[in-house]
């Protein structure tokens, strides 16, 4: 196996020369560098990732933490928001580890790993609630992440979408169907996205000059099966809404399910509209409508935050933009 003498001996310059040229050091001649690395490349050399983490401080690994607890990792968009991550740190030359928790509570011990014992230069967090003990122990270490959401703690780099104009886009559509006793399925309560979407249901009413009832928003709705009984059960007990906007398209199909098992028709009866454009909403019927919130781009923008808080710049919060697709069930 070549090492790096090899290649500074072929080359005909200096070890720390051939190292800087290897790595893209600006010091080095250009004619200088192509000779380091036609000789790195006859001598078939492959650098030391143990060597290069000892020489930049750096273990060249990131972690991407999803607390499970109420969301999966089956989705369109986990699918996406991962190879948007991935296509931007592997350019870089890092690995990328995914950490999955049953829940938060494991957080703490993982994060006391990653930071103390420098598992990872950085950490990526998804599908975190308002107990955010941990994202201020990230900010008392100084160490580099990012949050996919939105935290109230100040110096936190987080990047999302914009949740309120999410839901309050759905549900104008709707409103702007006709359809005037709309039903929000909505996540998980302690999930600050969750409120934010909420109270862009409530201005949509607003802005159509009607007041959303507190009953028009089913919170802790997490699956198409949750979705579904949640459905059947309120039309069973005489509710009456012409509309439904679901917090994802797992539930909004659920939802489908229910009004279809009814002996409604969508969306003649009532429209339905999800979150997230999964794959599925193609193959729905009738096809479901959906808001698109780019997750490619969202773990993109992720990643970039991550490399620039390693780079220690400063904290940043950045938006990715949504759009609804409309299909045939609204």
């Amino acid at each position: 196996m070549s090492t790096i003498r090899d290649i500074a001996r072929e080359a005909g310059v200096s070890v720390s020369t051939a190292s800087l040229a290897l790595n893209g050091d600006a010091r080095v001649r250009p004619d200088t560098r192509l000779r380091v690395l036609t000789a790195a490349e006859q001598l078939d050399y492959h650098p030391s990732r143990t060597a290069k983490n000892l020489s930049s401080g750096r273990t060249w690994s990131l972690h991407l933490m999803n607390p499970m607890r109420d969301a999966g990792l089956s989705s369109t968009f986990f699918t996406r928001f991962v190879r948007g991550v991935h296509d931007v740190v592997a350019a870089l030359d890092y690995t990328l580890a995914l950490t999955v928790l049953d829940d938060e509570a494991e957080a703490d011990e993982i994060l006391r790993k990653l930071v103390l014992e420098r598992w990872a230069d950085g950490v990526i967090l998804m599908n975190v609630s308002e107990e955010q003990s941990f994202l201020a122990k990230l900010l008392q270490h100084e160490f580099p992440h990012v949050l996919l959401g939105h935290s109230t703690l100040p110096g936190v780099t987080s990047v999302d979408s914009d949740n309120q104009a999410v839901a309050a886009d759905a549900a104008a559509h709707l409103l702007a169907q006709g359809r005037r006793r709309l039903l929000y399925l909505n996540g998980p309560a302690p999930h600050a996205f969750v409120q934010e979407r909420a109270t862009g249901f409530r201005l949509a009413h607003e802005w159509a000059g009607l007041q959303a009832a507190g009953s028009q928003v089913q919170f802790g709705i997490t699956s198409a099966e949750g979705a579904r009984a949640r459905v059947r059960q309120l039309l069973e007990g005489g509710g009456t809404f012409d509309g439904v906007l679901a917090n994802s398209d797992e539930a909004a199909i659920g939802a489908l399910r229910a009004v279809r098992d009814a002996g409604l028709r969508v969306p003649f009866d009532i429209a339905i509209v999800g979150i997230n454009n999964d794959d599925l909403t193609e193959y729905t019927d009738p096809r479901l409508t959906s808001v698109e919130l780019n997750a490619a781009d969202l773990g993109r923008v992720a990643a970039e935050l991550l490399i620039r808080s390693i780079d220690r710049h400063p904290p940043e919060r950045r938006l990715v933009p949504h759009h609804l697709v409309q299909r045939d069930s609204s």
